[in-house]
């Protein structure tokens, strides 16, 4: 397919170092370091702003397959996406941030020639959300419509799973695809062991979650969390935990930003403060939350309230954090979980463009996980799959015949399954070769 981005911010950057390999890519920023960073990817580099008819015209926007617009810039990227409409491109999707063009995290605005917007802010607070089903984890994930969920949780000395891969006993239908050990994710082989304070990855039957929390010794959700920073992300994600019925406290130092959002936060305790300051950290609990999120505007903000919350004594610790590059940092130096708004959109925007399947990046070092539907004449249709992976790569799930299943040692693929895949960067394109028709 011919893709054209336009912005070679995180966003950009991430979509395109994902398609380059497998597609004909076109991106255009006005920032030269920016257009600089692309140049050990085989794309084609424009400089210049992206809302310019006639550069868009240089790019063969009406050759374009999909036209991804991804500036800072919400009024460029809505422009871009209308005039490459006009022009018969087929799929437009835009990056758009302003509460007045979207209310939810991705949205079709078909009706003025937008396939989708996605806002990097709720995408990213609904990320974060939805950590809390129990206190353990730090990410829960619906893929495949509901039926799997992709789990995350930290290990602790109370659940009793130390030890070999091989030995864990996991509930039906749940199974390890990778470890996160301060930073670095790796997919479990035999001999591994499993260490209090690991972070496991599993994909499970979702009606299963309830018995991994037994397994678990879980049996209540997170109750009491601390937001530090009151921007876009720490607005939607208060107003999403309100809902969940959430004791909720939000810290904010900007008094203006504070009365603004406590006139539509009315279940939410607003803190005027820093959220850097010891004192105001200790003086309103942050220690005793089973929960707390850094998600100022600030990386380096955001990792000292981290680390300060971390040894008052808080149970689990979410932060934002901008750079891609600095996630496998923060979890080094005792973040338990770090989200990047770029890796978050950039995986929703990747979902729709390569045309339904699911794709999570799960690192800086791009380690990906995919589904795949095995299509009529593909290489792995009627093969065993554990046998027909490259090295570096998992199956995870199968759905069949809309039925989750783990596949077992000499699993055969079989047409119209989806087998999601867990790859490192070197195996990612040796497996969709596997299920190219």
């Amino acid at each position: 397919m011919r893709i054209l981005i336009t912005g070679a911010g995180e966003v950009g950057f991430l979509i395109a170092s994902e398609l380059y390999a497998d597609h004909d890519v076109t991106v255009i920023d006005k920032d030269p370091d920016a257009c600089a960073r692309l140049q050990d990817m085989d794309v084609k580099v424009m400089q210049g702003n992206a809302a310019n008819a006639r550069l868009l015209s240089e790019a063969d926007i009406k050759k374009a397959d999909i036209v991804v617009a991804a500036t800072g810039n919400d009024e460029v990227n809505v422009i871009t996406c209308i005039i490459a409409s006009h022009l018969g491109v087929r799929q437009t999707i835009a990056r758009v941030s302003n509460p007045e063009y979207i209310d939810q995290p991705v949205q079709d605005r078909k009706e003025i020639g937008i396939s989708f917007m996605i806002c990097p802010e709720l995408t990213m607070a609904e990320d974060m959300a939805s950590s809390l089903y129990f206190s353990s984890m730090l990410m829960n994930r619906d893929l495949a419509n509901g039926l799997v969920e992709l789990v995350e949780f930290k290990v602790t000395a109370e659940m009793k799973i130390q030890g070999p891969v091989e030995n864990i006993v996991l509930p039906n239908n749940c199974n390890l695809i990778a470890i996160n050990r301060a930073g670095r994710i790796a997919i479990p082989k035999e001999g591994d062991e499993i260490r209090n304070d690991d972070h496991l990855m599993l994909l499970c039957d979702a009606r299963s979650l309830p018995d991994l929390g037994s397994m678990l010794h879980e049996s209540k959700t997170t109750q009491k969390a601390m937001i530090v920073g009151g921007g876009m992300v720490g607005f939607y994600l208060a107003s999403r935990l309100e809902k969940m019925g959430m004791d909720v406290k939000l810290i904010e130092k900007d008094a203006d930003r504070c009365a603004e959002i406590a006139d539509k936060l009315s279940g939410t305790m607003i803190l005027n403060g820093d959220g850097s300051d010891l004192a105001l950290l200790q003086e309103e609990g942050a220690g005793a939350m089973d929960v707390v999120y850094a998600v100022t505007g600030l990386d380096d903000k955001n990792l000292l309230c981290s680390l300060l919350v971390k040894q008052l004594g808080a149970t689990k610790i979410l932060s934002r954090v901008n750079r891609n590059v600095y996630i496998k940092l923060f979890e080094m130096v005792g973040v338990d979980r770090a989200v990047s708004p770029g890796q978050v959109t950039a995986d929703a925007v990747l979902q729709r463009v390569i045309g339904g399947e699911e794709v999570i990046t799960l690192s800086d070092e791009r380690m990906e996980l995919v589904d795949f539907i095995a299509k009529p004449g593909a290489k792995i249709v009627g093969k065993s799959i554990s046998k027909e992976l490259p090295k570096n790569s998992l199956a995870g799930m199968v759905i069949r015949d809309g039925a989750p299943i783990v596949p077992y040692e000499d699993f055969k693929v079989s047409a119209g399954d989806r087998v999601f895949v867990m790859s490192m960067p070197d195996a990612v394109s040796k497996v969709k070769k596997l299920f190219a028709a």
